[in-house]
């Protein structure tokens, strides 16, 4: 035992000892069925080896007795720092909820000013793992769920208003927020206040914003040009797409520009569609900022018969200001003088032939300058009513100098 015996002629050793074992239990064996046993011996020889295996068993067992006790104390401890690791994540859980709160009810307010719906509350659940309750008082009922007396849209821009308060806690020293069609569910109003939020609130933030609303994208637009930051932005639009090359990206002209371009090459057909859309959106914002009564439709969907004669009596009834009222009265009656060739490029109607590009572009201008009207000088935000001031102004709150145009 002085000397190192090596691992090797150990284990041959070893297998040599088991194997002599063997053969001696294996004579033994042979051994005791030649002796002739009586029925004493051989229930005393059972008995023997009941209690060989009680030994080696109960030695086995004291063992395990032995490693339980170490591994009920390690369970024990392992128990308790899991215990103390999830109270602790909770509480530090519930810290952050509680630093982003007044953000998201912030951002909330800037895009529902107006809506019965506030104290938004984000807490962690205590009895439920990885869960989180959202909490908001609604119509004076604390502690709502928002998903029982809010609509869809103001769940989605609820959801928005979370994210980007995550954003401003988290992302210090990474300027970059990436929007992928957020708006899909929200409607016109609230899409112009995420439009604020997001150049007032994220200014100093490098936005990448898709969207497949064509409204939201133009309010996107006079958004950036309202704040004066539009040329920090590059409006671009995806003309196509394939597998092997991915999206086609161009840069985004705006819909006077694609008129134009049309006018140029003379596509008196493409220009003439592309002006009865140019026109229906103006009547329609023009509406909407006016707060212009206009019969209901089912189908929502308003052409320019059902909305150029409520835009002009609306406004025959609002304006005292003589000099927009004349400037007005002037663009209707050149639109009004030229909207049968929108009408008549717009459908299959043979008389389109008849048609000239000059004709076509002085319809398409007439349109431009209707929209120029209700645009602000000063800043190109599109001038809205205020029913309880009794005047049409510009909106944005950055202008430098709003036109204000006094109503009845």
């Amino acid at each position: 035992l002085e000397n190192e015996i090596s691992i090797e002629i150990f284990d041959k050793e070893k297998d040599k000892i088991l194997a002599i074992l063997a053969m001696i239990s294996e004579e033994c064996k042979t051994i005791l069925e030649e002796i002739e046993l009586t029925e004493e011996e051989k229930k005393v020889l059972v008995v023997v080896r009941l209690i060989e295996q009680i030994r080696s068993k109960f030695t086995e067992l004291a063992r395990a007795q032995v490693e339980l006790k170490s591994l009920n104390y390690h369970y024990s401890l392992a128990e308790k720092i899991y215990s103390t690791f999830s109270e602790i994540k909770k509480a530090k859980i519930q810290e952050v909820y509680s630093s982003i709160q007044g953000d998201i009810q912030k951002y909330y307010s800037i895009l529902h000013p107006n809506d019965p719906h506030r104290n938004v509350a984000l807490t962690v659940a205590l009895g439920r793992r990885a869960s989180t309750e959202l909490k908001i008082e609604s119509f004076g009922r604390d502690g709502e769920d928002p998903r029982a007396l809010t609509s869809e849209g103001h769940l989605d821009s609820l959801g928005l208003c979370i994210f980007l308060a995550f954003v401003r806690k988290f992302n210090r020293g990474c300027s970059l927020i990436v929007l992928d069609d957020v708006v899909s569910t929200i409607d016109a109003t609230h899409r112009e206040n995420i439009c604020k939020l997001l150049h007032e609130e994220f200014k100093d933030n490098q936005l990448i914003i898709t969207t497949h609303d064509g409204i939201w994208y133009e309010q996107l637009r006079a958004s950036q040009r309202a704040h004066r930051i539009d040329g920090d932005f590059k409006n671009m639009v995806i003309t196509g797409w394939s597998v092997e090359n991915g999206p086609v990206i161009r840069p985004y002209k705006p819909r006077w520009e694609q008129i134009q371009e049309k006018i140029e090459q003379g596509d008196k057909i493409g220009a003439g569609n592309r002006g009865r859309q140019y026109l229906e959106w103006i009547l329609e914002k023009i509406g909407e900022s006016t707060l212009t009564p206009v019969p209901l439709k089912s189908s929502g969907r308003y052409e320019i018969g059902d909305l150029l004669n409520p835009v002009k009596k609306r406004m025959d009834k609002l304006l005292t200001d003589s000099d927009f009222k004349q400037k007005f009265s002037q663009a209707i009656l050149a639109l009004e003088s030229t909207v049968i060739m929108g009408n008549i490029l717009s459908h299959n109607n043979t008389l389109s032939e008849n048609v000239s590009i000059t004709e076509v572009q002085s319809f398409c201008e007439c349109v431009h300058a209707l929209h120029d009207i209700f645009l602000c000088p000063s800043c190109g935000s599109f001038i809205k009513y205020y029913q309880d001031l009794k005047i049409i102004r510009c909106p944005n709150s950055r202008c430098g100098n709003p036109i204000e145009v006094k109503t009845k």
